[in-house]
């Protein structure tokens, strides 16, 4: 049957719309697919909910089925919009020569294609595509139930050709170097990342919410290293320690628990948990050993995964881990408060120390506690220090020196100036970091050639401070 005549060109059309409603069916059930919400399908496949049950075997598998949906429905489209192109340029041209053909000429059939391929595209991209998938994104729970047995069944009947095509793609993608079809996940970090960004401009999330996201995001790549509780800062009695005296221990330091050694340290016999003590206090026996009261302790590698600790101490039911290093030696401690403390910020308590992290001094200069971490000194100062294997700023300065440093020492970083405040012993305390500024003009270069002593050039306000304070 020819397109030009009207018997024909009806049942075009007719195939024409078949195919694009078959298009945006299966783009609609994709975009329900996407859209789902697992948990909610768990929940009523628990209560027995026949479609859910049905629903949620076909969502569990969707890499799978998303990858035949979007075959199936380029497939369609395609061939939607080839059949109009074919059955619609005739008649577009048959349009045109009354209105423009002596003007068009042989350019015609040409504008005629042209049009008819453009008006067949929009139509299959808005009926076969757009449509389809805004409805199906509001009613994605309604149609994943609904469709979840007819799903199937497309997929089990375009299963064989899409199987060839994802095969020769990924034969293709090998060879360009890129990874098998479907290996992408559906949502990625950034993704979710942008999608809270745009929340919080919004003011539907707020700063501190989106904070707690992004961390959560970072929680899985930290190490127990970064997180712990030092060795110095290790509250610990010796095994031979009497009763009262690892009491006073326990109420001085504010600690519920507290790890107990026998000569070293580095020996770590136990914990011991101050509500283990009161029976004995109670009953007025405080000659017991602390060796009959220890618990068993938890060892760990400094670099095991934070978000690998997590449930581990959640499935031992213990709350505390001793972190020790590659040879064996003690590094640190650990909390489930230490890893919460990592998405959710500080987590005070009266037996706390209020003294803050970070203060700010005169304009581009800040204090630090010495055991900040480096990333956070980058990012409230606005500086680049970088460090090889260090992760806090005393370690930094300790890589930087090469020595033991003393109150005074100064590390100079590019334009920033970090210098050492405070140290107790060997360890570093405060630590001040600002940018340098710049070398002043030569219209304020001092006269008669005299060089300025390094650092104790003044900013203009600090002059002018300087004298009112002379004069009044």
């Amino acid at each position: 049957m020819e397109p030009g005549s009207t018997g024909s060109e009806a049942s075009l059309w007719v195939a024409v719309a078949l195919l694009g409603l078959l298009a945006g069916f299966l783009a609609a059930v994709r975009a329900a697919l996407m859209n789902v919400s697992r948990p909610r399908l768990r929940k009523m496949a628990e209560e027995r909910d026949p479609r859910a049950v049905r629903a949620l075997g076909v969502v569990e598998e969707s890499a799978r089925f998303l990858v035949t949906l979007e075959v199936g429905q380029m497939a369609l489209g395609m061939a939607a919009v080839a059949l109009a192109v074919w059955g619609g340029a005739p008649g577009v041209a048959r349009g045109l020569v009354p209105v423009a053909g002596a003007l068009l000429g042989p350019w015609l059939p040409g504008v005629s294609l042209a049009a008819a391929l453009s008006v067949a595209t929009g139509l299959v991209l808005v009926v076969g595509w757009l449509v389809p998938q805004s409805l199906a994104v509001r009613h994605a729970e309604a149609l994943t139930l609904r469709l979840a047995g007819p799903i199937a069944g497309v997929v089990a009947v375009l299963a064989p050709l899409v199987g060839l095509l994802v095969r020769v793609g990924n034969a293709l993608g090998q060879f360009l170097g890129g990874g098998p079809i479907g290996a992408v996940p559906l949502v990625t970090e950034e993704a979710i990342k942008t999608l809270v960004d745009a929340g919080e401009e919004r003011g539907v999330i707020e700063e501190d919410e989106k904070e707690m996201i992004y961390s959560i995001f970072e929680f899985g790549d930290l190490m127990v290293r970064e997180v712990m509780v030092p060795r110095i800062d290790i509250v610990a009695v010796e095994v031979s320690t009497p009763l009262l005296e690892a009491l006073d221990v326990l109420m001085q330091a504010g600690h519920s628990r507290i790890p107990v050694y026998e000569e070293t340290i580095d020996n770590i016999v136990g914990l011991l948990y101050a509500k283990d003590l009161l029976p004995y206090l109670r009953d007025g026996r405080t000659d017991v050993p602390l060796r009959e009261l220890l618990r068993e302790p938890y060892f760990i590698p400094e670099t095991k995964k934070v978000d690998e600790l997590l449930p581990d101490l959640q499935r031992r039911k213990v709350h505390m881990a001793i972190v020790v290093d590659e040879y064996g030696g003690v590094a640190g401690l650990v909390t489930i408060e230490d890893l919460l403390e990592e998405i959710v910020g500080e987590i005070q308590d009266e037996y706390d120390s209020e003294e803050p992290l970070v203060l700010p001094g005169q304009e581009g200069e800040f204090v630090f506690d010495a055991r900040v971490p480096l990333d956070d000194v980058n990012k409230v100062a606005g500086v680049e220090l970088t460090s090889e294997a260090a992760d806090t700023l005393g370690g930094y300065v300790y890589e930087k020196l090469g020595q033991v440093p003393a109150v005074g020492d100064q590390v100079v970083e590019g334009d920033v100036e970090v210098t050492v405040l405070a140290v107790a012993g060997r360890r570093i305390r405060r630590v001040r970091v600002r940018k340098r500024q710049p070398p002043p003009e030569a219209s304020s270069a001092p006269e008669d050639g005299e060089e300025p002593v390094a650092g104790e050039q003044e900013e203009p306000r600090s002059r002018l401070s300087s004298l009112l304070n002379l004069l009044f």
